[in-house]
């Protein structure tokens, strides 16, 4: 009766589980220049993004026109309370998968120290939203984060800034608005069992998602954001059968039959090319190995596992910066805010993840090595099929 739940329970995760593109964020960039009496402006965002903002407007297939239409609407110049004129707004028209559009306004009178822009697009339909704007105003940089309900910033500065608590909330938000960043915390509590080797685990993944982000936005490397999706999937699958291993599951077996299927996954669609089937190979050549450890050896390993999935998940973030060279100057300050932001997070969810089996034994009489189990079957359902429909969509 057990497994037969068990079951009942991958089978209905998997038909409940949201997006493949859950670990990706909705955010935006523009560079800002103040040249004169001007404010010119580029604006860039995902093509994948800007279909977002297609139910607001007629039907079309040209997404820089569609932007266009959208940024006229959301994005203002201010010089006190009078509004600047925006005199022209224009793409370069080529299909790319980031779309720019330029914009030059003009303002009345001289620049004043009260000259300010205000960005509101892509809230209306992605309240999370994120828009980072670098303003250069005569050399002097100055970097700001807008989001729903901080949509003003200021176009002109003294000295080189960098809104740290900014970067510190995306970091935050990062984590906490991602479901499958938040899943993988959750196995990983289920594995680990104590708090204190949990944080050793959890600073190792904040390392390597700083690694693997700083080493995107410098133009190091150049994420495959399908291929580090899917293996986003697969790092919470392979984690949560560790944990189920360490309740009761036989770990030789497990493992190879995990293995079994995640090159399946990823040679059984012919499109998918040489590149995913190594990729797919090496991983199930990983988990085949991972069952030949003993627990103590599997547990002794967990800090600088998790390090190597911070790799990925850091690269799953970074794949929406390939394009945007915004980091590619001042890239300390936006990075450690964004990390600590990220740190902060995942001890706050680990709080919780610990507090939930004494809240379970507490207010109820539930046998919470039941609870655990099925979390566990629950998140590989979700893992796997993260892991497949982002390689197969």
């Amino acid at each position: 009766m057990k497994n037969i739940t068990a079951i009942v329970a991958l089978v209905a995760c998997i038909l409940i589980a949201p997006p493949s593109d859950a670990h990706t964020r909705s955010q935006s960039f523009s560079h800002w220049h103040i040249e004169g009496q001007a404010a010119v402006f580029t604006f860039a965002v995902d093509a994948r993004r800007a279909t977002q903002i297609a139910q607001l407007y007629a039907p079309t297939y040209d997404l820089s026109r569609l932007l266009e239409q959208h940024l006229r609407e959301t994005v203002f110049v201010f010089q006190g309370s009078v509004p600047c004129e925006l005199e022209s707004l224009e793409s370069p028209g080529v299909p790319r998968s980031v779309i720019t559009v330029s914009g030059h306004f003009s303002c009345a009178g001289p620049m004043a120290d009260d000259l300010r822009a205000s960005v509101t697009a892509f809230q209306a339909v992605s309240p999370t939203h994120i828009h980072i704007a670098r303003v250069d105003n005569s050399g002097v940089v100055s970097e700001h984060v807008v989001r729903e309900g901080r949509s003003s910033f200021a176009l002109q500065a003294d000295r080189p800034a960098t809104d740290l608590w900014g970067f510190i909330a995306t970091g935050f938000t990062h984590v906490l608005s991602g479901l499958d960043h938040l899943v993988f915390l959750l196995a990983l509590a289920l594995v680990v069992g104590n708090p204190r080797t949990a944080i050793f685990c959890v600073t190792g993944f904040t390392l390597g998602h700083s690694l693997a982000l700083a080493a995107a936005t410098l133009g190091w490397v150049e994420p495959n954001e399908r291929l580090i999706e899917a293996m986003i999937g697969f790092t919470i699958a392979v984690t949560a059968l560790e944990a189920g291993v360490h309740h009761g599951l036989d770990r030789r077996r497990a493992f190879r039959a995990f293995s079994a299927l995640t090159l399946l996954v990823a040679v059984l669609p012919i499109s998918n090319g040489l590149s995913v089937m190594a990729i797919g190979a090496a991983l199930a050549l990983y988990a085949y190995a991972t069952g030949c450890f003993s627990a103590s050896q599997a547990t002794t390993l967990l800090p600088l596992i998790t390090t190597a999935f911070g790799l990925v998940h850091g690269a799953g973030f970074a794949g929406g910066l390939k394009e945007a060279t915004i980091f590619r100057s001042e890239i300390l300050m936006p990075l450690l805010g964004f990390n600590i932001g990220v740190e902060l997070a995942q001890l706050c969810a680990l709080v919780v993840f610990f507090s939930l089996p004494w809240i379970v034994r507490l207010k109820s009489s539930i046998d919470v090595a039941i609870v655990t189990n099925y979390a566990s079957v629950v998140i590989f359902g979700l893992g796997c099929f993260w892991f497949a429909q982002r390689l197969w969509i």
